[in-house]
């Protein structure tokens, strides 16, 4: 039997054109705030610190002016910073964490609390931006086409903004007048603290739906832009070359459509993922820095309890099914986005090469939401066809939000999976709801409740930790000011939430119990104590199907401390204290250092070092193995900006493991582990993984890469290496040895 593949087909949008009115408004975006026009612009100055959450008078003013034009929306930032308080203006790459001062908008173009953008200057000139969904779950990934410039002088420094009409999907484009929700922030580095209006954090459960509104003026944007690109690279291991062309397009006839497609997309290693070695049973999450992937994702950002992603674009260009582990290359991608009769709608196609010789994959979704004043209403659907495993899979799910009150709020969602393949076909169904409590700008509380049946399963197109879940959880947060200002502190914030889960077949999951408490020093610094404790109970997936598993109980206690800024330097600090499965100790300390060596160039690196009696692996069917291991993670980033729009990054990072002195376990009697007396080889594990890249952006969302990457991964069963030894072969790992050069220019 197949799958019935329901489906929409959604007319095209036309490009409406609105007229400008005579007194229309433009300004320069130079950083400097000199134009008539700004006299008439909405002012926002009524800062308060938002981090730590006090809601008390920020350090220095800061005023910010927003002013609709017929180019897009525009804002100043007027920062108040005298001589006496020291300014942070470092270089970053874009998107990178930046430690220094900077602005930051937050802005929901719809003002319905779904969906947010937010755009980020550094006194540096360095940006960032980021969608906002689920409230506040930031994504960096998307990059997007506005403008920017920073000024300064000896009083302070200024910013200016311009988001143009075309930067994100809208609703009612074609209304000469709209409204908009709006956070704007600023952050001081050194000491820390951060200011905004209104007086929200995404610290909370609830943030983008706490943004002021405003009405403002509304003009008409249409945008085709195309994206050719070729790249070119050469395996120094295969001694083979490859060269590809394509194209990405752009067109926004307005906000109320968008269309992105993709032609033999190019999905070179410009970006590094960071090196993982997983003996989990649950696969590792990466994110996505492609920009069709990127580009207009929000709608169909929907996500569950457990970090589960119901579209996981990885998922489309990932391994292939053949299980060759080459990555599978996209033919075509399609994507719509748009609004019409008041909903919001997406339709997401991608086609894999090969699929006709039964290799690659079909992926489709499509999405409608319904926004209205304090609610949501949502229906997502995927479907999958992956002909070499003869498997197909659909998945919907129907979601809301109901925002009662500025205390409470319910969000919910039902999902349902079906999928025809062998061995056999598979239905399943889930359904979770939270509830958000804030009784006092200084307390939340929060309450969830997730049932997933063992048949649940959207993994072909999402992400899913795993099925078979009952959980009931419940979260309590407190931030606790300090006033006094001789105290060193500024602030606690109180943490605490418990987990209680069963599977499916009533069997109990360890009871978890976290503590959280973190100090907010006035001079920036940091401190944070973590304790976990978790009950004995069953873990039903270590095995890999061949049985339950129960464990003692077990506890770990985790700290960190993060310094202010030192003169050119940052330090961070942690240790972790922690049981293994069986209850025997282990610990972990780390140091991270990163050190500002001019506002051009920056370099930081990271130690952490695990050491453990009882590390407990599933080995085959029934059979586990505890060892005695010793794990080490070092990475070591530079970035050098030379010029204007060069930058050149190093990027190289280590992983060791040392596994020995084994004992076999075999599953006993009351499902407890019980010692076997097999033999097990210890092992050791190095993967090593290093990029050079150049970047140059010599035009707007046009760039030039020169990348060069190596790496390699090596398991050694039967020996014991130790960690120095694993260092001294981890320069000799070569699995991929590889020079690429991608250029991609807008038209």
């Amino acid at each position: 039997m197949r799958l019935n593949l329901p489906w929409h087909f959604l007319a095209l949008g036309l490009c409406l054109v609105l007229p400008q009115t005579a007194n229309a408004k433009s300004v320069v975006i130079d950083g400097v705030i000199d134009e008539s026009e700004w006299t008439d612009a909405t002012v926002i100055d009524d800062f308060v610190v938002v981090e730590p959450f006090s809601r008390g008078r920020p350090a220095q003013p800061t005023i910010v002016r927003m002013l609709s034009t017929p180019e897009g929306l525009a804002f100043a930032f007027r920062c108040v910073q005298p001589p006496g308080v020291r300014r942070l203006s470092e270089l970053t790459p874009r998107d990178a964490n930046m430690p220094g001062d900077r602005v930051n908008i937050f802005i929901d173009f719809n003002a319905d609390g779904e969906t947010a953008y937010n755009f980020t200057i550094g006194l540096s000139g360095a940006v960032q931006d980021a969608t906002i969904t689920n409230e506040n779950a930031f994504s960096t990934d998307w990059d997007g086409d506005w403008q920017h410039a920073v000024s300064a002088d000896d009083a302070g420094w200024s910013a200016e903004f311009l988001l143009p009409w075309s930067v994100a999907a809208m609703r009612d484009s074609a209304a000469p007048r709209r409204t908009v929700a709006l956070m704007v922030d600023r952050v001081i580095g050194s000491p820390f603290e951060r200011s905004g209006a209104p007086a929200a954090t995404f610290t909370r459960p609830r943030y983008v739906s706490e943004f002021r509104k405003f009405e403002i003026d509304q003009y008409a944007s249409s945008v085709l832009h195309f994206f050719p690109y070729a790249s070119a690279g050469y395996d120094f291991i295969g001694d083979s070359r490859d060269a590809k062309t394509g194209m990405d397009l752009y067109w926004k006839p307005s906000g109320d459509f968008q269309l992105t497609a993709a032609l033999n997309p190019d999905f070179g290693q410009v970006e590094a993922d960071e090196l993982v070695v997983n003996f989990d049973a649950v696969e590792s999450f990466f994110s996505d820095r492609r920009p069709f992937f990127t580009e207009n994702q929000a709608l169909f950002d929907l996500r569950t309890p457990d970090n589960g992603l119901l579209i996981y674009t990885r998922r489309i260009g990932g391994p292939a099914d053949d299980g060759s582990g080459q990555a599978a290359d996209i033919d075509l991608a399609l994507k719509l986005n748009g609004s019409a009769f008041g909903f919001g709608y997406g339709v997401l196609s991608a086609r894999e090469s090969d699929h006709a010789d039964d290799l690659g994959s079909l992926f489709y979704a499509q999405r409608l939401l319904k926004t209205g004043t304090g609610y949501s209403l949502g229906y997502l659907s995927t479907y999958t066809d992956r002909p070499f495993l003869e498997r197909q899979s659909q998945v919907h799910a129907f979601d809301g939000t109901w925002r009662a009150n500025e205390r409470w709020s319910i969000t919910g969602q039902v999902l349902t999976s079906a999928i025809d393949g062998a061995p056999s076909n598979k239905y399943g169904s889930g359904a979770w709801a939270r509830i958000d409590y804030t009784p006092t700008q200084d307390l939340r509380q929060e309450w969830e409740l997730t049932h997933f049946d063992r048949g649940l399963d959207f993994n072909d197109m999402g992400f899913q930790r795993r099925a078979s879940l009952n959980e009931l959880e419940w979260t309590v947060q407190y931030q606790e000011n300090l006033d006094a200002q001789e105290s060193p502190l500024r602030g606690r914030n109180w943490f605490a939430e418990i987990q209680t889960r069963s599977n499916d077949s009533g069997d109990l999951l360890p009871v978890d119990l976290i503590l959280d408490l973190t100090w907010q020093f006035r001079s920036g610094a940091k401190f944070l104590i973590d304790a976990l404790f978790e009950s004995a109970g069953y873990n039903d997936l270590i095995s890999r199907g061949n049985g339950l598993v129960r464990f003692a109980p077990r506890h770990s206690i985790f700290f960190e401390y993060e310094t202010p800024r030192l003169g050119r330097w940052q330090l961070d600090v942690f240790g972790r204290s922690f049981q293994e499965s069986l209850g025997e100790p282990g610990a972990e300390i780390g140091v991270g250092a990163a050190f500002y060596a001019s506002e051009k160039l920056t370099l930081d690196a990271d130690v952490a070092m695990q050491a453990s009696r009882g590390w407990v692996i599933w080995d085959q069917d029934t059979r586990f193995g505890e060892y005695e291991r010793e794990l080490i993670d070092a990475s070591l980033n530079l970035n050098w900006f030379p010029l204007a729009r060069h930058e050149v990054r190093v990027k190289l990072q280590w992983l060791g493991i040392s596994a020995h002195d084994a004992l076999a376990y075999r599953i006993g009697p009351a499902q407890y582990l019980i010692e076997s007396g097999e033999t097990l080889e210890d092992f050791s594990i190095s993967n090593l993984g290093l990029q050079l890249r150049y970047r140059w952006e010599f035009a707007p969302q046009s760039d030039l890469y020169v990348v060069y990457g190596r790496g390699g991964f090596v398991q050694e069963d039967g020996v014991d290496r130790d960690l120095a030894e694993l260092l001294d072969t981890a320069i000799e790992l070569r699995d991929a040895d590889q020079f690429l050069i991608k250029v991609r220019k807008r038209f």
